[in-house]
């Protein structure tokens, strides 16, 4: 039997208001690692050069003095993320004070590359001036974080089919191959299509291939038809299945002159 320990841990971060007088001197700040598929709550820690706690309670956004995060890319030097902290501090108890907090969502490093980015805190006044905060007691501002995938599933986004050019396809309207990702599936993967109209009314038809190289017309073949009468509605759709690709089809009813606006597909 293998016996693993996990740990519960708070991702704490000591942040200087002032600057070094020659005490208790921080040599660096630690690096701090996020990752993707989950929420990564950090706490930061507001001291004073003597690792004294300071009181933080009326640093509230209603109040026009507060904390704000931003996350920087190393290589653009543009802020990626910008979140004001939340207080935890009480004025009260020391377990309390001093401290603050963001929680870096799923959602927040969708577009993100995993590499190092830098963070820093400023104190936004309530004139619209800002403060510096340091990162230790050295006068370093930036902080480094690190943004790492692999170890929770990931929220993938849907897929946006606009296109619909093919000619040769079963309908007069078919879309280009569209991948489904097989190796990351089992063989009950489901798949979910909102699809989004304006007083269409017709056929959808959801086609699957194994091929996984440029497939032809020949190699698919049909999964499900979804027909639908005139809707300015979403309509809805499940199936199962491991697809090397999967393609959609529509047309009209004859007579009817609406659109079919787009097609959101995730699995």
């Amino acid at each position: 039997m293998q016996t693993v320990s996990r740990y519960l841990l708070i991702n704490s971060v000591i942040v200087y208001q002032t600057g070094y007088i020659g005490r208790n001197s921080k040599v660096y700040d630690r690096r701090l690692k996020i990752y993707r598929g989950v929420r990564n709550p950090i706490t930061f820690t507001f001291k004073n050069e003597d690792q004294k706690r300071q009181d933080i309670s009326a640093k509230t956004v209603d109040s026009g003095n507060y904390y704000q995060f931003t996350m920087i890319d190393t290589e653009s030097k543009k802020a990626v993320l910008t979140k004001n902290l939340r207080i935890l501090d009480d004025g009260s108890t020391i377990s309390t004070k001093g401290n603050a907090s963001i929680e870096i969502t799923e959602s927040d490093l969708l577009e993100l590359d995993n590499k190092f980015y830098e963070y820093a805190i400023q104190e936004i006044k309530e004139d619209g001036s800002t403060l510096v905060t340091y990162a230790d007691t050295s006068y370093v501002s930036s902080g480094t974080i690190e943004l790492l995938d692999g170890a929770y599933p990931q929220f993938r986004a849907s897929e946006t089919i606009t296109s619909f050019t093919v000619t040769t396809g079963p309908l007069a309207k078919t879309s280009g191959a569209i991948q489904a990702h097989p190796g990351k599936n089992n063989n009950s993967a489901l798949h979910t299509v909102a699809i989004y109209t304006t007083g269409f009314a017709g056929r959808v038809k959801v086609q699957g291939t194994m091929v996984t190289t440029s497939p032809t017309d020949a190699d698919y073949f049909d999964i499900s038809n979804i027909d639908i009468t005139t809707s300015d509605s979403v309509v809805y759709n499940n199936f199962n299945g491991v697809y090397q690709h999967i393609r959609f089809s529509y047309d009209n009813t004859t007579g009817n002159t609406g659109t079919l606006d787009k097609i959101l597909y995730r699995h």
